[in-house]
């Protein structure tokens, strides 16, 4: 008896570890940013020759330094919209003999219209729309 117990409690718990990924209709999911939001303006700024403490203070403290190559920052960026895809984001940053010599990754394209909900845009849309009819 024990045994059938135990393995339907187990069967249970893998049954509902897999309704974490299912999106259920009219259930309300928040958006989660996670790492640093890097722009283009942001790269613009960054200047062959930087000490660590200037490139820190333009782009934030970086969210990964491997201590077996501290002359490598990470900037990953992970966007979860409620609803809509998944957005990503890698920057690195070298640097030479303690200082800032070049970056490698691409910087997300219109960030802002890949992360508004359809929602959200249609709602601006149509703020845009009695704006204009007000004029």
């Amino acid at each position: 008896m024990p045994r059938i117990t135990v393995t339907l409690l187990i069967t249970a718990l893998l049954a509902l570890s897999g309704c974490s990924s299912l999106r259920f209709p009219g259930v309300y999911r928040i958006d989660i940013p996670q790492g640093n939001f890097v722009t283009e303006d942001m790269l613009a700024e960054l200047k062959p020759g930087m000490t660590p403490d200037q490139v820190r203070f333009v782009l934030g403290a970086p969210t990964l330094v491997d201590p077996f190559t501290p002359d490598v920052w990470f900037y990953p960026m992970t966007y979860r919209p409620g609803k809509g895809d998944n957005v990503r984001q890698k920057i690195t940053i070298y640097f030479d003999g303690g200082q800032y010599s070049r970056y490698e990754g691409k910087v997300i394209d219109d960030f802002k219209a890949k992360t508004s909900g359809r929602s959200d845009r249609q709602l601006n849309q149509r703020a845009e729309e009695r704006k204009e009819d007000a004029e």
